[in-house]
């Protein structure tokens, strides 16, 4: 449909976990397009109201706040600025309206037509909380709706109170340092901004794409309101951003506190608060995570990255696809270099779709429902709280702890929900790590088989330095690249049990964007291969390293071929190690330099082709030629170590 065929636009707003895209859901129906907003790695759901293909409905990512610090919070700030729709539905949790409000008052300055969602309301009042929707809907302006999206409940209401959506009024005045800086960007700015009172704030917070925007409308006059900002920052001892909402949250207290009941209920401790307990205790909760990763080992790495890629690699793809289509292109009349192309040993049918299809889809799949199992019960979060501790001394939050358990399945999925993490200094960092230490379950699976044969201390010797290389990798790039600092803020929901429907919903349309995403880089990448191969350039590198692996590492020169074909899948080049072990052609030394050498060595094409394409040609670079660097030195020093104390 064209744009001009439009004729209104709705953006659903919240924050975290409040049921957000289940009330989107509810709203479109089938028909959705989920991909990345424009010019970010941010997806962004887009589907037509029920019965309404001239309503456009946007689902923008869940955020704290509307005063920019993350990916998400700027693309949502961005769909609301750049969409200018005619209606912003804000879903709150029920449990948890002061959040909701602060986030609304943001809203307000941007002058939006708003409906305010009350979700999760039937947990709400399981908790003893009763909230006076009709009252809050007076004292704000707007249609205030209670809802039970999970269930479908009041999604008619929201619907039906489209047209009644206003402009949300607040009683209240900010800080004078606030309403002072306020006054003076208002004379600066006069009549040139639309929606000015929210580019103000968002002006002082810094963000980009505002102050780009003032640059360009007010050429000279822009030195002069960077003053104006550069007083106020003067006048406060600590990040605008914190200053503004700590401010805003101390005066929706007070609207809280009428409409919001709190009623005296019985104190019993439920199943679910139980749970509670041991997940987020600094002890038991630890043998949560060993069963969590026991259902991913189990789930996503036994069944999605074993069963079912063996079925679909070499059963399917092997035994009949493959030689179909092989036996079609040798009867067909066409030169040798478009039959290689097509489906040779780095074809497009032979290497990309089925690389694509019948090893990465399986581990997606599965990765996927487990996430949705995950994500919907709400473990999640209480797993990332539990271990935030632990990651902040490197430098990063407990959101990481996801990618880094998924890489243990397959890195090239893992990069990609580096997305969910907020800041681009902690994406760069767990793309490193990913790349560098977490060995694929592939992988894994053959070194295990490499070192079947040595003593524990070998495995320890392996293990403790993949380990050290996490945390010291880790700990030095938090240290040294520059970026925002990361903060843990998280919303900590009720454990539900999984909804069926929603994690098939969410499922669908994360598979949607793997085949329409993901597939296509490794079809271009597998292009890109097969000239190089072509090209003999493939040869010269092997050439290349051959030097490298003899004087360096103190392999046989046939070990370099193991590292190329690591470069094209990480499992093979631990199974080249492999094959050299069965040749006698490696000692018990060598055959530890080469599992740890070629645990740390480059991600595969897939997962570089993702890196690449998530983080940008120019970051990728750097963090091959690191880890390249760094896999080589580790091996050289466990080379030394063991020459001089063997094992």
């Amino acid at each position: 449909m064209l744009t001009k065929d439009i004729k209104k636009k709705i953006v659903i707003v919240g924050n975290p976990n409040v049921g957000k895209s289940l009330v989107f859901n509810h709203l479109t129906g089938e028909y959705v397009n989920v991909s990345n907003y424009p010019g970010t790695t941010v997806e962004v759901s887009r589907g037509f109201l029920k019965g309404k293909k001239d309503i456009l409905v946007i689902d923008s990512p869940g955020v704290q706040s509307l005063l920019p610090r993350t990916d998400d919070e700027r693309v949502t700030l961005r769909i609301l600025l750049e969409e200018d729709p005619d209606v912003v539905i804000l879903v709150s949790d029920s449990k948890n309206l002061k959040r909701a409000l602060v986030l609304l008052y943001q809203i307000s300055l941007l002058k939006f037509k708003t409906v305010l969602v009350l979700n999760m309301y039937d947990e709400a009042q399981f908790k003893g909380i009763e909230i006076d929707d009709k009252g809050l809907s007076n004292e704000l302006g707007i249609p205030v709706i209670k809802t039970v999206a999970i269930h479908g409940k009041g999604i008619k209401e929201i619907i039906l109170n489209l047209e009644k959506a206003s402009y949300p009024n607040f009683n209240f005045s900010l800080d004078k340092r606030i309403n002072s800086f306020w006054e003076e960007m208002e004379l600066k700015l006069k009549d040139k901004v639309k929606r000015k009172e929210g580019i103000i704030k968002l002006f002082l917070t810094r963000d980009e794409n505002v102050e780009n925007m003032l640059k360009d409308l007010l050429k000279e006059e822009y030195k002069e309101i960077e003053k104006i900002r550069e007083d106020f920052e003067d006048s406060i001892y600590e990040p605008v951003e914190f200053f503004i909402l700590s401010d805003i949250t101390r005066n929706v207290e007070s609207i809280v506190s009428k409409y919001v009941i709190k009623k005296e209920t019985a104190t019993k401790t439920t199943a679910s608060d139980f749970l509670h307990s041991f997940m987020v205790h600094p002890f038991f909760g630890f043998i949560f995570i060993f069963f969590a990763l026991l259902f991913l080992h189990l789930f996503v790495g036994n069944f999605g990255a074993g069963i079912l890629v063996d079925f679909l690699e070499n059963r399917l793809f092997g035994e009949i696809i493959n030689p179909i289509l092989i036996g079609f292109f040798n009867f067909l009349p066409v030169p040798q270099v478009v039959r290689e192309l097509f489906v040779g040993e780095f074809g497009i049918f032979t290497m990309a779709l089925t690389y694509g299809f019948a090893i990465i889809l399986p581990v997606v799949l599965t990765f996927f429902i487990a996430f949705g199992i995950i994500e919907d019960s709400g473990y999640f979060p209480r797993l990332a709280f539990l271990l935030n501790n632990l990651f902040k001394k490197i430098g990063l939050s407990g959101k990481v702890i996801l990618p880094i358990i998924l890489g243990l399945g397959c890195d090239t999925m893992a990069t990609i929900t580096t997305r969910t993490l907020e800041t681009k200094k902690e994406k760069i960092i767990v793309t490193l790590l990913l790349a560098l230490a977490v060995p694929c379950s592939a992988q894994l699976g053959v070194i295990f088989a490499l070192m079947a044969s040595l003593s524990f201390l070998a495995i320890i010797i392996w293990g403790s330095t993949v380990l050290f290389s996490l945390f010291i990798v880790g700990f030095l790039a938090s240290r040294f690249l520059s970026g925002e600092k990361t903060f843990f803020i998280m919303e900590i929901p009720p454990l539900r049990i999984p909804s069926l429907r929603n994690i098939f919903y969410k499922t669908i349309t994360r598979l949607e964007w793997y085949l329409k995403e993901v597939i296509p880089v490794f079809v271009i990448g597998t292009f890109i291969l097969f000239f190089i191969d072509l090209s003999g350039f493939l040869k010269v590198i092997e050439e290349i390293f051959k030097p490298i692996v003899t004087n360096i590492l103190g392999l046989p020169k046939e070990a370099a071929v193991g590292f190329i074909m690591g470069f094209l899948r990480r499992d093979y080049g631990a199974a080249g190690f492999l094959i050299l072990k069965e040749k006698g052609l490696l000692d018990i030394s060598q055959i530890i330099v080469s599992v740890v050498t070629i645990t740390l060595f480059m991600p595969c094409i897939a997962n570089l082709l993702v890196i690449i394409k998530e983080r940008g040609l120019k970051i990728s670079l750097y963090i091959s030629i690191f880890i390249v660097i760094y896999s080589i030195t580790a091996g050289f020093l466990i080379r030394m170590i063991l020459e001089k104390w063997p094992v």
